[in-house]
């Protein structure tokens, strides 16, 4: 009976080890999937100064950000993404990607 346990143990070992094989037909390139880098933040520049409402108004492609003055700002780096931060005044600030 000892012997059956073994092999019931035996299998779940193998069974587990073959799920953690490599499949060498996958091929995962980063370089593949990632985005153009599209952002270009001084286009941006003459908004620098406005009410922060003027950002609502901008036609553009990539994703947009905007940060109060007491906002923490995440370290998760997009470069399809406008970033805009508002003074105490309600106007941008700054703009930078990411």
């Amino acid at each position: 009976m000892q012997f059956t346990g073994s092999l019931v143990v035996l299998g779940a070992v193998a069974l587990t080890l073959s799920a953690c094989a490599s499949n060498d037909d996958v091929y995962y390139d980063p370089s593949a999937t990632a985005p153009a880098v599209t952002c270009d933040a001084t286009t941006f520049d003459y908004l620098k100064g406005e009410p922060i409402e003027s950002v609502g108004s901008i036609a553009t492609p990539l994703r947009v950000r905007v940060l109060g003055p007491d906002d923490f700002v995440p370290k998760d780096y997009d470069p399809n993404r406008l970033t805009f931060t508002t003074s105490p005044t309600g106007t941008v600030s700054r703009i930078f990607c990411g």
